[in-house]
Order: C-alpha cells, then structure tokens, then sequence
C-alpha cells in the first residue's frame, strides 16, 4: 500500500544552510543520537524551541524481566476477567498503582523491591 501524500502546507520542502565547523557538527551529531534523532530533526525541534529529551536507554536484568513478566501475567489476568464480564476484582486499583510504581522504577533504573 501506498503511503498518501502530505498536503502542500506539511510537506518539508525548504532547505536552510548553515555552516558549522567540524566540532560543532561533530557534537550537533552526537546529542542527535543521544536524542534518537536524525540530525536535521534535532537541529529542526531545537531551533523551533520544541524539547528534545534524552532517550533513556536502560538494559533490564534477569530479575527486572521476571517482574515484568509477572506484571504482564498479572494484568493478562484482570483484562480476561472482566472482558468475560466479571467485576473488577478487589484490590485491582492497588494493583494498577503498583504496576505504575514498578514501570517508573523501570524506566529510572531504580531497583525494584518487592
């Protein structure tokens, strides 16, 4: 399939020039990539003074993907039982807040505690 053309107005046509020196680039080059970015988005969201975060690459252990899996169980569990029209069951709110600890704690790195 066919991806459909961007209206005129979306389209990015325009090209702007600017000189850097080898270091400039070198470093536009390297927070680009820390960005997950290509150069030209970085250097468009910065100049636009849109936020470019910092992608956060963390590797999870053996014991971080064994909560996870758990979580996943756990949530496979209430979404079966209530799309098969049960009540939610008791303590699901405290669950769904632990589970929301636990992903932050992920995506910080911080150490899970159980």
């Amino acid at each position: 399939m066919v991806r459909p053309r961007k209206p005129e107005a979306e389209r990015r046509s325009r090209t702007i020039g600017v000189r850097v020196t080898a270091a400039e680039a070198a470093e536009i080059a390297k927070r680009a990539a820390e960005a997950r970015m290509t150069t030209g988005g970085y250097m468009r969201r910065r100049a636009l003074g849109q936020p470019v975060r910092v992608a956060a690459v963390h590797r999870l252990g053996a014991r971080e993907r064994v909560e996870l899996h758990r979580i996943g169980v756990n949530l496979n569990q209430i979404a079966r039982a209530l799309n098969s029209g049960a009540s939610a069951p008791t303590g699901t709110l405290e669950a769904v807040e632990r589970v929301a600890e636990l992903a932050a704690g992920l995506l910080t790195g911080e150490a899970l505690d159980r």
